[in-house]
């Protein structure tokens, strides 16, 4: 799968998908495995809830159940604007989580 924004965390050695936090006025990029910061991150370049909603899609293979059940989870809530693409964001990096194989599931054969 591509990434929108693969990062490469200096101090954990995990390599995903950026995660995004409110910082007051502003949005900081943290590490999704041990949350260190990494820097301040431009509003702008955070893609459209169209495009993360694709993304989404994606990763469940169109399952709406799993979405639903994710947004419980993470405790989804409706929104606007940038509000709304941040919580669409931990929607995605949840479930992009959430699908990905976990160490004993990977075989070398």
């Amino acid at each position: 799968m591509n990434y929108f924004f693969e990062y490469s965390c200096n101090r954990c050695g995990l390599i995903f998908e950026a995660s995004f936090v409110f910082a007051g006025p502003h949005i900081k990029q943290v590490c999704y495995g041990c949350n260190a910061y990494v820097k301040f991150f431009d509003k702008k370049l955070i893609p459209d809830v169209k495009e993360i909603k694709i993304k989404i899609w994606a990763v469940v293979s169109q399952d709406v159940s799993l979405i639903e059940a994710a947004k419980k989870q993470i405790g989804f809530i409706p929104a606007n604007g940038l509000t709304e693409k941040i919580m669409y964001w931990r929607l995605y990096i949840y479930l992009l989580n959430q699908s990905k194989p976990k160490p004993e599931q990977i075989s070398l054969l």
